[in-house]
């Protein structure tokens, strides 16, 4: 009897606290966990209106803010026109205006001509980075992306390196962007501390290495004794490649890339290509579609109401460097297929 007693007794126990645990509310799941994010959550959408979308230096930037979007459960958006035309630019970010999004990430086409839109943006309570190209003059909060002129410095230190300090050396780029000029500089600088090194030629690739490889092939012809490229831009190392390739001077004729296309990739392995200089655009959009969410929410908490205090929390700006790609390396930077 006894027994039976305290068995009874037992399940009774059993019963009560199942009935007791599975009363409990159960804690919601949080959209970095990998559940379905909420109706507010997936209603929250952010832009990123970028310049020559079709280029392959996108496939980072695109990873990146894709990546932060679905970690944080809101829409991501990325657009812009497949060249770099600024009034097709301008359109997009007034579009998003109108339509409402809780954020935006402009790469400007042009800093000055995309100033009123920008602004008129902020002024409707839409926050604002630029990334990759800076809008300085326009009222964006920060710009995260490289320190374009110590990019540039760094290409030409390791140009400057690969020639033996002496020659006769040609950028390719796109002459007037912002960026690229800032890197021009950090070239010219480094190279301007050789006095044997002499800059001949400057390519305008137009961000194709179609037009890059047609630039290269004729900066050769007119200087047959150049002993390398300097590429300030994402094209113009594929098609300084192909020009050496075509031209049966493959490691006579030294090239510094910029950015971590497939193409350059390939040459850098194949030993055409001396070193690529890497920018972080993954890095840049998930950090940046980030900090608009968390500006958006209220969680960086410099001050009680940074609106009221007029003064934006957010760094005045982020450098995300650059990271140097080499036939000893290059495998790690393939993109996963």
């Amino acid at each position: 009897m006894s027994k039976a007693l305290n068995l009874l007794l037992g399940l009774a126990t059993l019963v009560l606290a199942i009935l007791y645990f599975s009363s409990r509310k159960q804690p919601e799941a949080t959209a970095t966990s990998g559940a379905a994010p909420s109706k507010a959550a997936a209603d929250e959408e952010y832009v990123l209106i970028a310049v020559s979308v079709g280029n392959a230096y996108w496939i980072d930037a695109r990873d990146g803010f894709n990546d932060a979007a679905r970690n944080l459960g809101v829409q991501a958006t990325f657009t812009g026109p497949q060249g770099s035309d600024v009034k097709q630019q301008v359109d997009l970010i007034e579009t998003a205006i109108t339509r409402g999004v809780k954020g935006l990430i402009v790469v400007p086409a042009e800093p000055e001509a995309v100033i009123p839109s920008i602004n008129r943006a902020i002024a409707a309570g839409i926050p604002v980075i630029t990334q990759d190209t800076d809008s300085p003059k326009s009222r964006r909060y920060t710009f995260i992306g490289t320190g374009n002129f110590e990019a540039g410095r760094l290409g030409g230190e390791l140009l400057a390196k690969e020639i033996g300090g002496q020659g006769e050396v040609a950028l390719l780029m796109i002459p007037g962007q912002w960026n690229l000029e800032e890197r021009r500089r950090g070239y010219e600088a480094a190279l301007g501390k050789h006095p044997e090194i002499k800059i001949v030629a400057v390519g305008n690739d137009q961000a194709e290495e179609s037009q890059a490889a047609a630039q290269a092939k004729s900066i050769l012809q007119a200087h047959p004794n150049l002993a390398g490229f300097g590429c300030v831009d994402a094209s113009g190392g594929a098609g300084a490649a192909v020009a050496v390739r075509d031209a049966g001077k493959k490691g006579k004729i030294k090239i510094i890339a910029m950015d971590r296309n497939e193409a350059t990739l390939d040459f850098v392995q194949q030993g055409f290509i001396q070193a690529s200089l890497a920018q972080r655009s993954y890095t840049m959009s998930y950090l940046g579609l980030r900090m608009l969410h968390d500006l958006n929410h209220g969680r960086i908490k410099m001050v009680a109401d940074w609106r009221a205090a007029k003064t934006c929390p957010l760094p005045a700006l982020v450098d995300t460097g650059a990271v140097v790609i080499t036939p000893e390396n290059v495998q790690a930077f393939r993109h996963v297929k």
